[in-house]
Formats: structure tokens, sequence, C-alpha cells
């Protein structure tokens, strides 16, 4: 008997997305702190655990060089240092909890333990006010620093903010407050050639979810095989492919694919291979330096591969190998989407047939040579050196959305364009990343005049009689906001009090629309001269409209309302009632979590010729999106998907540097704006889910459903995408637009000069698409328990099942002897310190590897307090970290027979 079953994932589309700074080597990020708010820029920085930028007194900590002056605790009215008994990762010294961290490089900090509220955002004032960002305002203990030494006093950024799978870090906190819906973050990197206390945006940050809105490939997923601490991925393969490429798919079937022996054990031993955006460069195992630099030289015509900078051109950069690192999955791939597997960039497919649902990260040469600009060079920033694991740094991350998700134990990976833009129109601004829920203005639904007892007045003789009423008013939602937040109800109370409105009762509907019902007093004079809604011949006169009709978001009844008011000479906004409608969707509140409602969401990328990304409204939206299901379901006699389906993430200027490598000011002529680029997302909804029963409030429970559902919604993907794939797909869908009974003037619509000249949207494209399985599995292949006890499952079956579970269990005993043995010998060549160390820097005494003018260094974390008990048990955590890394990886294999495979020339010679 089959039964419904709950799956886990979702969208995790509701964030916070700030920009990051270009910083010496580093990214940096602008946190607001305190009451009132000021700001501290901070590194951040995957590799560490702590917060911590000076304050008010500190010793020669560098003001004069970063890029803002010292945080005032005085200045704060909400600010508090720890005192001795609720110390929380540190030890007393004078009435103050005193911690501190050392650096590999030498640098290093002292501070006293503070809490303060903090929330991140832009650098301009304008963003310690916004209320949205405010919203996301948190009680956040950081360090106050009281002295620094080495490059943290002349470094651009005021502190460092660590972001590691450790609860001391922000989005940590965030999510435990209620601030963030989701245990995750990502890091987007761009890397610009100048620095400037200023801020030179490049990249972006996000809190609490995934924004996939400058993202051209889909997200894949490795597994994260550290419980805690760092985000740690198991690397079973290098590649280097000749000619370069940008991405992981290459640009030809001629390019050649090189892959480099790796030892497992070796490469993964240790912390393993950690992501650290704090670590400027990238660090592999140095046993694979010599294969390496041999097939290097093999490719490249005899190019030796050193780290000493070098002198070429632009195009001669491009023909360097592209160096690939294969993961290892987060999931196994489903039966039903393996024949998909050569389609979706960055899975390794044809490149191991072994692993085909394995993450292949791709590095070009555009990201590891660093270039000076002031001496002509590049660098390349590959190292091979360490001898227990490796680090992926910022160069590697660099173009890719990195998502760092604690919660589910993956890290994911999409190509993107990381451009954080800020003159782009996103259904985010109308509120889809706040918090607590966002109503727009009201609309006057029923009048005082319209409710009072008119008959009262033929009785009474005086004319100021007054009568009592009920006014109601009617808003629509905006955005919902998260769980977390305030709920609308909350918030029309809320700005209700503020405004000195009185006594008021409220009551949100679900579907987008809440009415306020307030009591009002009315004379007969003024109730007989506005009439009642009965009484046409005394109704007030229109003068003017209350802006154009839109839908409101998607409630979590999963039904948008549109109203129409009419501005009347009274100045209030009245709503037409007879003119209000609604319609069923599946974005935004509705679903956004429960993968069993909205199993599958169709990505796609629309580029536009000719229309005007600044002129993009919330009315332009509905007009596309009604004119983008049109089109798709047109002749067709089951509908793929309703107008309610979609919903575009982001509205920017499509200018002519989009699609080249190095920027907006390589060539004269590529800032030029071609028209606008829109992200769509579509989502199929699952009409067999079946919901519990609703509870109150905006806390849906989780629906559950069938597997046997899910293929025939995948069907429709696959038609949506042959849809997209037409080559007049485009031009016919503006051409409903242009005819939509709801365009209005087309003088102020985005998309006027399209529809002004047709041979614009004949050269408008659809870009790519791809489909986003919202399902996010279980982190390793999975076993239907249910099945076997309720007797679906043969004998055989289950028997062989056992037999299998048992004979992994045996290797797996085996394996752990063999680490056990490694653990208590370990290499001769390795320090003590090289053996704690945390973090790495490109900053070391070796002449092949010094600091630039241009590009100053990453900080390196050494991960040892300087004190007894924490050195004492740095050293115990690093000798467990080993053992469990290994048990990790062990698991992180599709099979068993691949493992042996795989691991069975360990020790040989490459």
């Amino acid at each position: 008997k089959l039964q419904t079953i709950q799956k886990k994932g979702g969208m995790f589309n509701a964030y916070q997305t700030s920009p990051l700074h270009q910083g010496y080597g580093t990214h940096y990020a602008t946190i607001w702190v305190g009451t009132p708010s000021q700001r501290k820029s901070v590194i951040i920085d995957t590799g560490s655990h702590f917060t911590a930028f000076p304050c008010k007194g500190c010793d020669n900590c560098g003001e004069e060089h970063h890029t803002d002056k010292y945080f005032d605790p005085e200045a704060s009215t909400t600010f508090r240092a720890l005192s001795c008994g609720a110390c929380q990762t540190a030890q007393c010294e004078n009435d103050r909890c005193v911690f501190s961290q050392t650096y590999t490089e030498g640098s290093s900090w002292h501070a006293y333990e503070s809490i303060d509220k903090v929330f991140v955002g832009k650098k301009e004032l304008s963003s310690a006010l916004n209320p949205i960002n405010n919203s996301f305002k948190t009680d956040f203990m950081f360090g106050c620093q009281i002295k620094e030494t080495g490059l943290f006093v002349t470094q651009l950024a005021d502190g460092i903010m660590g972001m590691s799978a450790h609860p001391s870090t922000l989005p940590r906190a965030m999510y435990d407050q209620g601030k963030l819906e989701h245990n995750m973050f990502s890091m987007c990197f761009r890397r610009e050639l100048h620095v400037s206390k200023q801020g030179i945006i490049a990249g972006m940050l996000t809190l609490g979810g995934i924004d996939t809105r400058v993202d051209f490939a889909p997200m894949v997923y490795a597994k994260n095989v550290a419980t805690t601490g760092w985000f740690t991925v198991f690397v079973k393969n290098v590649y280097i492919r000749e000619n370069g490429g940008q991405h992981a798919k290459a640009d030809g079937p001629d390019q050649k694919l090189e892959r480099i022996n790796v030892d497992l054990y070796q490469m993964n031993s240790g912390k393993g291979v950690i992501i650290d955006s704090g670590t400027t460069d990238t660090y592999l195992h140095q046993s694979i330096s010599a294969p390496f630099e041999r097939i290097w030289q093999q490719v490249t015509g005899g190019r030796k591969y050193s780290n000493e900078p070098v002198k070429m051109d632009k195009k001669d950069l491009l023909l360097l190998p592209t160096v690939l690192v294969q993961m290892s999955a987060y999931d196994d791939m489903p039966r039903s989407q393996k024949d998909q597997i050569e389609k979706i960039p960055g899975l390794a497919g044809e490149i191991d047939p072994s692993s085909p649902q394995d993450i292949i990260l791709a590095i070009p040469a555009t990201h590891y040579m660093e270039y000076s600009p002031s001496k002509g060079t590049y660098t390349p920033r590959i190292y091979f050196t360490e001898t227990r694991g490796g680090v992926i740094g910022a160069n590697a991350m660099q173009g890719h959305n990195v998502l760092f998700d604690w919660g589910n134990k993956r890290v994911g990976f999409a190509e993107s364009s990381c451009e954080y833009q800020e003159e782009s129109k996103t259904v985010t601004d109308e509120g889809v990343m706040s918090v607590d829920c966002r109503l727009g203005a009201p609309s006057l639904s029923v009048s005082c005049s319209d409710s009072a007892d008119l008959s009262r007045c033929e009785r009474a003789a005086n004319a100021n009689t007054a009568l009592n009423g009920l006014e109601i008013w009617t808003r629509i939602v905006l955005a919902p906001g998260t769980p977390q937040g305030l709920a609308c109800e909350q918030v029309s109370a809320e700005q209700n009090e503020v405004n000195g409105g009185g006594q008021m009762e409220v009551n949100c509907d679900g579907k987008g629309v809440c009415r306020e019902v307030r009591k009002c007093i009315i004379s007969c004079a003024n109730a007989i001269a506005h009439g009642t809604a009965a009484d046409k011949s005394a109704a007030l006169s229109p003068i003017g409209s209350c802006g154009a009709l839109t839908w409101s978001a998607c409630d979590y009844t999963c039904t948008q309302t549109k109203i129409d008011s009419v501005l009347m000479n009274d100045g209030k906004c009245h709503e037409e009632k007879s003119l209000e409608v609604t319609r069923p969707c599946h974005v935004q509140a509705c679903g956004r979590s429960d993968p069993c409602r909205v199993p599958f969401v169709v990505h796609a990328i629309i580029k536009i010729r000719g229309a005007v990304a600044s002129h993009w409204t919330k009315h332009a939206e509905d007009i596309f999106a009604e004119s983008f299901a049109a089109k798709m379901n047109e002749k067709r006699k089951e509908l793929l998907f309703e107008a309610g389906d979609v919903v575009v993430l982001n509205a920017s200027p499509w200018r002519a540097s989009d699609d080249t490598i190095f920027g907006t000011s390589s060539l004269e002529g590529e800032d030029e704006e071609l028209g606008m680029q829109l992200v769509v997302e579509t989502s199929i909804f699952n009409h067999n889910a079946e919901l519990p029963p609703a509870k109150a409030g905006k806390n849906v429970p989780l629906a559950t459903c069938h597997e046997r559902d899910l293929q025939p919604l995948a069907n429709i993907a696959v038609n949506i995408h042959k849809k997209l794939a037409q080559p007049k797909f485009v031009y016919m869908m503006v051409e409903k637009m242009k005819s939509h009974e709801a365009l209005g003037e087309k003088q102020i619509s985005p998309f006027y000069y399209t529809f002004e000249d047709m041979n614009l949207a004949k050269e408008s494209q659809v870009v790519t698409s791809w489909t986003i399985k919202t399902d996010i599995g279980a982190g390793s292949s999975r076993i239907d328990f249910n099945a076997f006890t309720s007797g679906d499952v043969p004998m055989d079956l289950l028997l062989l099942t056992l037999l299998g579970v048992i004979t992994a269990y045996t290797f797996w005993r085996l394996r752990l002897w063999s680490i056990r043995k490694k653990i208590s010998s370990p290499p001769t060549d390795q320090s003590p310190r090289e053996r704690r160390r945390g973090k790495y820097s490109r900053v070391e005494t070796n002449g092949n590897h010094s600091a630039d003018d241009d590009s100053m260094v990453a900080i390196g974390e050494d991960d040892v307090y300087h004190d007894d008990r924490s050195v004492m048990s740095t050293i115990t955590e690093h000798t467990t970290e080993s053992y469990v890394s290994g048990v990790e990886s062990f698991r992180s294999f599709g099979s068993l027979s691949t493992y042996l495979a795989k691991t069975s020339s360990r020790g040989k010679n490459p």
C-alpha cells in the first residue's frame, strides 16, 4: 500500500541580501551596530567563528586605515559588556570577559565580549534607517577589540565577521532569534581591480535563503561532511582542461580534459578540504603538486606552472587551462532525472561515469591568476603546500553563488555574475525579503454613511444629530512576511496605534486582503450629503485614480486578490467592491517551504530588447505574468500553469557587457543598455498533495504526497522548457502584452519602445532555463522503511538489502581501524603548529609567495585561544576531527565498490 510522505526543502526565498565590497584581497560587508546604529565594515570569513572590530580606546588599531571610526560603546543605549558571570567563550579579566585570536601569518587581536543590536545592510546612512533592514536587527555577541597587531591594523575593513558553522556566528544568532527562516547564507564574489574607503561593490551576501536572481546556472549541492566548525567538502578528483573556459561545461567538444591522480585519504585528511571565504587563495594537498605540474606543462605546450608573476595579455590568459575540482554530491540523483545530468551545468556527468551526480567546481584562469595593475603581471594563486586537507579559497569561489546550508549539511554552487544590482526592480522589493507582513495603502470599502442608521435623521429635527456607524477599510497584502515575523493583523494594529487611529478590529482572510473595521460618528447632514451605497443620486464623484490595479501577494491560502480603488472628491480612495477579483497562485507564501505542494520550479532568464528596466512596476509584472502564461497555454486543453504561478524575481538592465568576461570597462560601447533582463520563476503545483487541517495564522502545516504524482509534474517542466526553446516565443509573448486589455498608457510601460518597433522583439531571447527540484532529499541514499513494514517489498529484496548493510558495516569497521592506525603515526614532516592550524594565508616567509602592492592578503586564522585550557581542547579537537573526517569521507561515496576502486591505488606513485 502506498503511503503519502512529507518532504523536506522548499524555495528558501525569504532572505535579506546586501552588497559586498572589495577589500585588500578579501571581501567585506557592512554591518550596523548599536542604538542609534554605527557603521562597521567586516571581512566575511567562513574559516573562523567570531565577529570583532575596534572599539573606542583600542590601542593602535589602525583607525586611519579603516573605512570607519572606532565603535563607541557609550554612544549606544543598547550596548552592554558581559560581566564575568556571563562569559560565553572568554575568561575573566578585570570584571570583563576577555578573549583573543591569533592567525597563522602572525596577526592577532584582543577583545572583550559585548552584546548589542546588529544587522547587515548597505554603507549608506539610509540603510540604517530602512525599516526592512531594521526588522533583521539581532541581539548579537561580538568582540569589542582593545588591541590589534599585524594586518588587522592596516586592512581596509574595520574588523572581521566569522561565518563558520558555529553557534557564535551572526547568521546562527539571527536564525535562533527568528529573524531568518532558514539556517543558511550565501556569498557571491566578483573581483574588482581597485579598492576604496568609499567602497567598491564586488558581490553580495544573502542571509537566510537563496537569491538566484543573478545566477545563470542552477545551484548544485556538495555534501558538507563536517557536522560543525567548518564547511567541509570531500574532494574526489582534480582535472585540468586545456584552452580554458569560464564554466564547468566545456566551450566545445574538442577540449581535452586530463585527470590528476588524487590520494583521497591525504587530500581529505585532517580537517578535510574547507570552503574558506577569508583566505584569498586556494591551497591543495602537496601530494598532487608533481602530477599537476606535469599535466599543466603538457596541456600548455611546455609552459611551467609556478607561483611566480608572469606577463601576458588577456587573450593568452583566456587560453590557460581551467582547473576543475570534483566534490561528493549531497544526495543521489533520482532515477527519473539521471538522463538529465549532462544538461545540468556543474554536475560531473560523463567526466566521472561512476559518480555522475558529483559536483564540478570550475576555477578558470581569470580567477586563479591574480592581476597586479601597477606591474601588469599575473600570479598563479593555486598552491600545493598542504600536508593535511586543503582550502578552497575566495579565488575559487569567485563567479559562483556559494550557499552555506548548515541546517541541511550541504554546500551549494551556482555559476553567477555576482552583480549586486542596485538599479534593479525586484519582487523582493515588494517584501519577500521582509520578516514582517507588509500592507498597501487603505481603500474605503464601507463608509460611515453606508453603515449608519439614516432613519434616525428622519425623526430628528436637528441636522447635527450624531449617528454611530462603522468604517471598513481594505488593504492589499504586499508581502505576507515569514512565519517568524509579525502577522498582517499585528502590523495593521501597530500602524493604527502609531497613527492614533483609536479602537479597531482587523481581519486578514489569507487571500491577500486585510479588512480594518473602525467605529465612526457622522452627523445627519453629512450622512445625507455623502449618501449611501444604495443611494446613487447622492454618491461621491470620482476625481482621479488611486494607482494601477495590481494583484496582492500570494498568501498562505494560495489565493491572491485584486481590488479597484477610485479617488473621490472627499479625498479618500474608495474600493469598487463589485470589481474585486481573486485567482489561485502558488508562489511566495503558498508552498514555498513545502516540496509536496510545489515540487518543481522552472527558472528562466529572458532578455527583451528595447525594454527599460527603470520603468518596471508591479503592474508591468502582472501584465507580463498573464501574457507569459497565456502564450505557454496557447492551444492546450489542460493548462501547464496559471498566471498566479509566475513571479518575476528580477528586472535589470541588459547591457552589452553582460556576456563578456572582463566587465563593463574593457571594451568601448560595452556599457550600452540594450534592453531589460527578466529572471522569471514558474511554480508547478501538485494538486494531489494532501494538506492537513489548516491552523490559525500563516504557519500552514506541511502537506504529504505520493511519489507517483511527481512524474507528471516533471513532464510539465519539460514541456515548459520546450515552449521556451521555440524561436518566436518571446516575440509572440510581447505581442500578447501589447494587446493586453489592462495595459493602460503604452508610453509609461517598460516595453513601450519594444511595442513601437517589433523588430526589437524579434531580437529578444530566452537565454537559458532550468528546473529546480525543491525536495532537498536526505543527503544520502534512502530506503523507504514504510514499504518494508507494509509488506510491499519482496522478501528477496529485503534479504539483499540486509546483506548489503552487513557488508558495508564490515568494511566500515576495517576503514576505522585503518584511520586510527594512520592517526597514531602522523607524518614526520608536520610540526605541531602545522597540525593545529585552522586557517591559511597567502603571506608566507618563503620567497615565492610575497605580498603584492595591489593585492593585500587575506587574514588567516589559527583556531587556538591563547590560554592553557583552550590549547589543550584545540589539540584534542583536531585529532578527533581527523577521525571523524575519515568516517564522513567514507560515507560520502555513492557505492562501496566505487570507494574501493578509487582507494585501491593508495600509496602508489602518481
